[in-house]
Formats: structure tokens, sequence, C-alpha cells
């Protein structure tokens, strides 16, 4: 990519690495990698408290990745329908799985990715809201990595900006084919998924209900997305609410509702929920014991 030198550099990103054997490896795809990679580590470290290994998580990930990835594909394609020509050929159809030249969407590959974790869970007979409250929080710490995938892509922008004291990093963007500054909404929404992943992290070292890993995830996600939908990137600022923004908020104030139930079926169970200075003790912690056709010889041989 060649570019005048009197566009900012974040208008000059090229979103090919490398290319290899004929074909561009873009930044995208290098990026997200690395986000599930860290989010994998993060995780494990996690899942320690709940007996859970290395082992055990590379199996959920081989589970949830596919899964996910075909779910955020199909999203992404299923609302466009230059993917889908009247003249319908055998390439047209390979492009629709062609996840290697970009385009996910977060929103439809999140369920299928659930879906995933909750057939390992069957598979392995594990109770899965346990597992899931310790592994769904690190989504929102692997999304906000992720959309620097979206920077490279020069997508996922709000509102232009005219004012030349805003038209800075990471205040703003410089969009090349657009030939302007625009909001740098990724950075919003990667600023935004750290900041209430670790706002989670902290509140679940405390907090001590069932479900509250999950609710807290759904209600977080769901709640920067709505906010941040107001921040569209054909230009406008607070347009009419689209579905997707509908949607968001339904759900956010549904994980809100539900969180709130689970903590009032709780306390009025006289069960504690908050444990001050020191968090949960690691006694009543739960534990995920995963049976394998190794160990259960072992246990017969003793």
């Amino acid at each position: 990519m060649i570019l005048s030198q009197n566009i900012h550099w974040t208008g000059q990103v090229d979103p090919v690495a490398f290319t290899i054997f004929g074909r561009d490896i873009a930044w995208y795809g290098i990026i997200i990698t690395l986000a599930m990679l860290t989010g994998l580590l993060v995780a494990t470290l996690r899942c320690k408290k709940i007996g859970l290994t290395f082992d055990d998580l590379v199996e959920v990930f081989i589970c949830v990745i596919p899964l996910a990835i075909i779910g955020a594909r199909l999203g992404y394609v299923m609302v466009r329908p230059e993917y889908f020509p009247s003249d319908f050929t055998w390439d047209d159809f390979v492009r629709i799985f062609a996840v290697w030249d970009g385009g996910l969407t977060i929103m439809t590959g999140v369920p299928f990715g659930v879906l995933g974790a909750w057939l390992w869970s069957k598979w392995r007979k594990v109770d899965f809201i346990d597992v899931a409250d310790v592994v769904m929080p690190v989504i929102l710490l692997s999304q906000g990595l992720g959309r620097w995938g979206n920077f490279m892509n020069q997508e996922i922008y709000g509102a232009p900006i005219t004012n030349p004291s805003l038209q800075w990093f990471p205040m703003a963007v410089y969009i090349a084919r657009m030939g302007g500054w625009y909001q740098a909404t990724f950075f919003y929404e990667m600023v935004l998924d750290i900041a209430f992943f670790v706002a989670i992290i902290i509140i679940l070292r405390h907090l001590k209900v069932k479900g509250a890993g999950v609710c807290l995830y759904t209600f977080s996600y769901t709640l920067i997305r709505f906010v941040l939908e107001f921040f569209r990137d054909d230009g406008s600022l607070y347009d009419v609410v689209n579905y997707n923004q509908i949607i968001c908020g339904v759900i956010a104030l549904l994980s809100a509702g539900l969180l709130a139930f689970l903590i009032v079926r709780q306390v009025k169970k006289g069960e504690k929920i908050w444990y001050g200075k020191g968090g949960i003790p690691k006694e009543l912690l739960p534990t995920v014991h995963i049976v394998t056709k190794s160990k259960k010889e072992k246990t017969e041989n003793k």
C-alpha cells in the first residue's frame, strides 16, 4: 500500500502482513489468532482454581473455536446480499466460508462458541455453568484485543471528526478510503472490553453466585455493543436505534435481571454471597472433576 506521506499513519496501515505461496496473509487473522491464544492462556490460569488443566482447556477450545468461527462467518455473510448473487456458483459458495479474507461477526460467533463449550461439558460430564463462569469473562479480553484486527482493516469507525483539535489517535482514526478522520470506535470498544473484563474478575473474586460469570459477561458485552451502536460507521451519530441495538439492550436487561434473581434467591436461602478481603475461600470454590479412561484405570489398580 503506497499512500501520501501527508496521510496520518493510522491511514497507512497495510491489511496484509505477508504473502506465502501466492496467498496474502492478513493482519486480521493473525491478530484474531493471537487474541484467542491470549484468552486460552488467561483462561488456563483462571481454571486452575476449579481443577481444570491446560489440556482440558485445549479440548474446550478445540470444540469452541471451529463453531465460533462458523457462527461468526455466517452472521457476517447472511446479511450481505453480495454473497448470494442470482447466478450463484461454486466459487460464490467457497467465498461464503473464506474467513481468511476477513469478515466475522462476534454477535453470532459467541453463541456458536457457547454451544461448543456446552457440547464439551456434556461429553466430559462436567457442570457447564461452573466452567462457563470462569471462562466466559475471558472472552471479553480476547474480543478487546481482537479489535486491533479491525484497525488493520480500516473498519469499525464512527462519525466523521472535522474539528482539527480532535483529529488525533485514539480520539480519531484516519480512514484512507474515506479521505478523512472518524471516531476510533474500534479503540473505544477495546478499552471498554478490557475495562469490563478487569471489573468482572474483581467482582467474581468476592461474589459467590453460580451463574454470575455468565450473567456478568453477557450483560457487559451487550451493554458495550448497545452503547457503541450509537456510533455508526455510516457517518451519523445517535441515529435511529437499529435491530442490533434493540437486541443488545434487551439481552443486557435480561442478564442483569437474571443475576439479580440469582442473588436474591441465594440470599433468601441464607447463603453468603459476598466475601470481603481475601475473596472467596479456596475450599468454597466449585471443583470440576474430569475422569479420563487412564485415571479410571489408575483408580481401579489402586
